[in-house]
């Protein structure tokens, strides 16, 4: 397939944040702010320009387990 029409196919959406965030199993789910604040931190690390984080979207918990330690993982994007 041609790049052209690969390109036709996937869209050009703006870069947005994606991130994880791990409590303890069992624990409430990360506030808002602690939300915003890891979606901000990802904002950065990809070299995208601050912007103000108009929403996002939440899913979990997932049970993990990581290093012999039960978790909770939750994953959020920007909206």
């Amino acid at each position: 397939m041609a790049r052209e029409s690969c390109d036709a196919l996937v869209g050009h959406a703006a870069p947005k944040a994606l991130v994880l965030l791990r409590v303890p199993r069992g624990a409430a789910a990360p506030a808002e702010a602690d939300v915003r604040r890891a979606i901000a931190a990802d904002r950065a690390r990809l070299a995208l320009p601050a912007a103000e984080i108009v929403g996002f979207r939440l899913a979990g918990p997932y049970a993990i387990e990581l290093d012999e330690r039960a978790l909770d993982e939750y994953v959020a994007w920007e909206i």
